[in-house]
């Protein structure tokens, strides 16, 4: 909050407007920058360097990186930040005070209906887009294929190849390109930006999913380097968040506002809230990595580890049934189209998602295995892993930069043209490798039985698309190759992405033991593979056009796996170690691949425990469990040595202000301990008047960009004055919208001056509070910058003129810290709490109590709430309470130990509402004290046993009606 409306401007006295908006209006190309923020070390008299003092490290040591911060700063100031800090306005309050257990057990059964739905959407999400993607290579690969078949020649089915390939490639970008620009890339880095509370619009919206997912489809079946997990986290982002707020925006738009598209509360509609709606989004993550890997361990891990900044033991129980679900979704649809006649009978999770043989045929625990020296070579494989990742990073980093000078995204059609051109690139070198391939001879017929082994005689349905229907051998292909040969490069060329990673893993596994080593790729296949995939990799990530990154890296790192298992397997071979019985000392290539893959994964990851789990349960490799941990953190340790991930990365370019983990960011936590909040505060608050004129209102809504403002009467003074005003609550910019929106909390201003209470735009009934709440919820039916203007326009000349009273609906109490604490604790304070404010206040505040961790303890709180019911001083009718706004009853009201009783109702006095607080209740003395005798309760010769107050707001606006009204009208424009 650091500039006011125009109209506030007048008369500025100069107060501070905060470190961030002046480091605003710092030019980055300013001669003085080294100056004004460089901590340069200082000189002795001989020209040596003297160190910087330990208070300033951290500081910008040179004018570059002070230009550098200063570029990411401004870069920073195009986003928006969202509060999870639940909603605690007099309304809402007053409703939940008043909600029942039947209701609070309906919204709980209903969080867990909600994860299980999220589970299953995803699940036919994810069948659906594996099933398109199959139909798709079918098309592309036959009719490539039926052309060599029958032509025998390079340039006819290069055009074909090359036709289908570019024509899937430009439906794919203009998806993302014309429909959605969200959609292109993976989306994890935009979803984790979500999810730690920035606001992205667009982000989660029904059109993204529709250009993210279809996009997909069509970027995997061009030959783009890519795979579908990344969408798959951004898709389920989506369906968990739409699903959970049970209503749609976009369905909304379509019926051009004739009716709102959104379920009752009785059918789930209890989760509107920013706080649900990010935990449900997590859980879609989850529920979008388990279907897309068929990995429901690795797919909550994955939220757990890398998406969700806010963990809780709650959202861990609904994502581990929603991913569960979801893969089983996914299996029962697979098998039902394999198998539609004998489904009770099938084998439900015989594949893995990266397995090329069922899990009967692949004999996992004798084909997987280490010995101890294989440990060093696999950790040395985890230490290139993570130089690789770090180069990738490094070189996407100079490609996004080139990317975004000359194809920017307010440019679709080049963003466009450049998928095409680099789908054409790709398909291009994957056919002339394939053409230009040795042939080698067929395995022996009986060894070829069990290469090609399988236990359905119908096509197995491989998650990815990762496989299409040949005409001939299905993993030695004959292509251009004369009978009783095979195309060596072909046989991981001229195939999808994920089924050459297959490939490259498992095949032979169904072998005899005897035989298991007999095969190995040729060493030009896998480097070539290896090599041109990893290039192309680093140039596609980043593209205009919907692609995930896990599969090229599992790819790549498979290849290098498998090259070095064959490299020790020939050393082995060539210093002649044999077994006891006198056999060759077998060497497992399919332990090199899988560990290189997790290797390389991790190393462009840098995710540990995700990494392992799901390599573990999408390759079968439980028994590789140790070497795969040990591998995947040498990678995390030597990538992280050179920066952070992909992910991390692209966030810091994009300048989103994401607040990490403290501990995990030891150098940011270092210069925040070296700083107060005072230093960084803004003093120019832009503020509103508890009860405002509507004109005022459209007025600071138009001048003012903020999104939300603190409640003062002290209107003038927290703008231009550098003093401590009063602080009655906080009121976001969504909730006035809805008020100017409903006419909620209008009124006309009495000839006396008198101003209504507070309590009077609050409902007597339950019925009524909710009909009110979700008029003000800002969930599904959002409001949208675009429509603030469009909904100002509709207030008429007498409503501009009108007085709104935006009390029973601000927050009362916001979250406030000391100037003086550290910016550390302010860091803590925004990161725990999901905040998006923080008010600063005075080093010595006035304490009128304390609590601790016992007192809100569940058992404690029990007792107070038993013991407050039997005294009365409950509201147990649903009509409207006018003594008060939930009063303030300190426990000296009810507490069992003073010896107090509640005397009888005296004639004529309520049974119901809020009368309780004013019975009398009888002290040990035996004198008799009034609930309202002292605000507080307070009494310096004895224990006082009752006392009430209101809340701070009311107390003022309420107790002297006559006076803030007289202010209002005294000052037309600015209420004070």
């Amino acid at each position: 909050m650091a500039r006011g409306s125009p109209h506030l401007a007048n008369g500025h006295s100069g107060a501070s407007r905060g470190a961030f908006r002046s480091h605003l209006e710092v030019e980055i190309e300013d001669p003085d920058v080294g100056r004004k923020f460089a901590a340069n070390t200082t000189t002795t008299g001989s020209g040596s360097l003297r160190s910087m003092p330990s208070m300033v490290h951290g500081a910008p040591t040179s004018e570059e990186e002070s230009r550098e911060v200063l570029g990411r700063l401004r870069r920073m100031a195009g986003f928006e930040s969202q509060t999870f800090d639940p909603t605690e306005n007099d309304v809402e309050r007053e409703f939940q005070v008043h909600r029942t257990e039947r209701d609070y057990a309906l919204a709980e059964v209903w969080r867990w209906i909600i994860a299980f739905l999220i589970g299953v959407t995803m699940g036919f999400l994810g069948f659906a887009v594996d099933w398109g993607i199959g139909l798709l290579n079918d098309v592309k690969y036959f009719r490539t294929q039926q052309v060599i078949i029958s032509e025998r020649g390079f340039w006819k089915p290069y055009f074909v190849f090359i036709f289908f390939s570019c024509g899937y490639a430009f439906i794919a970008a203009s998806l993302v390109s014309f429909v959605a620009p969200l959609a292109a890339g993976s989306g994890i880095a935009e979803v984790k930006t979500y999810l730690n509370g920035i606001h992205i619009r667009g982000l989660l919206t029904v059109r993204t999913l529709v250009a993210k997912l279809a996009g997909v489809v069509f970027s995997i079946a061009a030959g783009l380097i890519a795979g579908k997990e990344g969408p798959f986290v951004h898709g389920g982002a989506i369906i968990g968040g739409g699903i959970s707020a049970m209503g749609s925006q976009t369905a909304t738009a379509l019926s051009r506002g004739r009716f709102a598209a959104k379920l009752p509360r009785w059918l789930g509609g209890f989760f509107r809230n920013d706080a649900d709606h990010r935990d449900f989004t997590a859980i879609g993550t989850a529920a979008g990595v388990a279907t897309a890997f068929a990995a429901p361990i690795g797919g909550l891990l994955f939220t757990i580890e890398e998406g969700a900044s806010f963990y809780s033991t709650s959202m861990f129980w609904r994502g581990f049934l929603s991913t569960g679900i979801g893969v089983f979704t996914l299996h029962f649809l697979v098998e039902a189209s394999e198998h539609p006649n004998s489904l009770s009978k099938a084998h439900f999770g015989r594949y893995r998602d990266f397995g090329l043989y069922t899990d009967s045929l692949a004999h996992y625990g004798s084909r997987m295995f280490y010995y101890f020296w294989d440990v060093p070579i696999f950790c040395m494989m985890g230490a290139v892993g993570g130089l690789m990742g770090a180069l990738w990073v490094h070189l996407n980093v100079k490609i996004t930069a080139l990317r975004h000078k000359y194809v920017p995204v307010r440019s679709p059609v080049k963003r466009m043209l450049e998928v095409v051109a680099l789908v054409f690139v790709t398909a291009s070198v994957w056919y002339i490798v394939a053409w230009s391939s040795p042939c080698h001879s067929l395995p022996n017929r009986s060894d070829l039985e069990q290469f090609e082994q399988s236990e359905d005689m119908d096509e197995e349905f491989y998650a990815g698309g990762g496989q299409f229907r040949r005409q001939e051998s299905e993993h030695f292909p004959q292509l251009w190759c004369a009978n009783g040969s095979y195309s060596v490069y072909g046989q991981v060329f001229f195939t999808p992405l994920s089924q050459a990673l297959r490939l490259i893993m498992h095949l032979g596994e169904p072998l005899d033991d005897d035989r298991l080593n007999l095969f190995q790729f040729n060493y030009g296949s896998i480097i070539l593979f290896f090599l041109l995939t990893y290039m192309l990799m680093i140039a596609t990530n980043g593209v205009g056009a919907s692609t995930g990154m896990f599969v090229p890296a599992l790819a790549v790192g498979a290849a290098g796996g498998r090259l070095s298992g064959q490299i020790v397997r020939a050393i082995v071979r060539g210093m002649d170690v044999r077994l006891p019985n006198n056999k060759p000392l077998p060497v497992s290539l399919t332990s090199y691949a899988v560990v290189g893959a997790a290797a390389y994964m991790g190393g462009a990851t840098r995710m540990t425990l995700t990494t392992t789990v799901m390599v573990m349960e999408t390759t079968g490799a439980l028994q590789l469990i140790v070497p795969i941990i040990m591998t995947v953190f040498t990678a995390k340790v030597v990538g992280d040595w050179f920066g952070m991930g992909m992910d991390d990365t692209h966030i810091k370019m994009r300048g989103a202000p994401v607040l990490d983990e403290p501990a995990l960011s030891p150098h940011s936590k270092m210069i925040a301990d070296k700083l107060t909040v005072s230093e960084l505060m803004s003093m120019a608050i832009v503020a509103l008047p508890p009860v405002v004129r509507v004109r005022q209102l459209v007025e600071t809504l138009r001048c003012c960009g903020h999104q939300a403002f603190p409640v003062t009467p002290d209107v003038r003074k927290a703008f231009d004055n550098a003093e401590p005003f009063d602080l009655h609550g906080i009121v976001l910019r969504e909730t006035l919208l809805k008020l100017v929106q409903y006419r909620i909390g209008f009124f006309q201003p009495e000839p006396s001056g008198e101003i209504p209470t507070s309590r009077s735009h609050v409902p007597a009934t339950q019925r009524e509070r909710l009909t009110l709440l979700e008029s003000l919820e800002q969930r599904p039916i959002k409001s949208r910058r675009e429509d603030q203007d469009l909904e100002l326009r509709t207030l008429t000349e007498a409503e501009l003129d009108l007085l709104v009273d935006v009390r029973p609906f601000m927050q009362r109490n916001p979250f406030i810290v000391h100037a003086d604490a550290s910016l550390s604790r302010a860091y803590r304070l925004f990161r725990t709490m999901g905040l998006r404010h923080l008010f600063v206040c005075e080093p010595q505040p006035r304490v009128i109590g304390v609590i601790t961790r016992k007192d809100v303890a569940e058992a404690n709180a029990k007792l107070a709430l038993g013991r407050k019911a039997n005294l009365g001083l409950t509201t147990p009718s649903e009509r409207l309470v006018t003594t008060g706004n939930l009063p303030f009853i300190p426990y000296g009201a009810y507490d069992p130990t003073v010896g107090m009783q509640l005397s009888p109702l005296e004639e004529g006095e309520e049974e119901s509402g809020y009368a309780g607080i004013n019975r009398k209740f009888t002290l040990e003395d035996g004198s008799t004290e009034g609930a309202a005798s002292d605000p507080l309760g307070r009494d310096t010769g004895r224990r006082r046993a009752v006392g009430s107050r209101n809340r701070a707001a009311d107390t003022e606006s309420e107790a002297s009606p006559g006076a803030e009204s007289r202010a209002l009208l005294d000052d037309g424009r600015h209420v004070v």
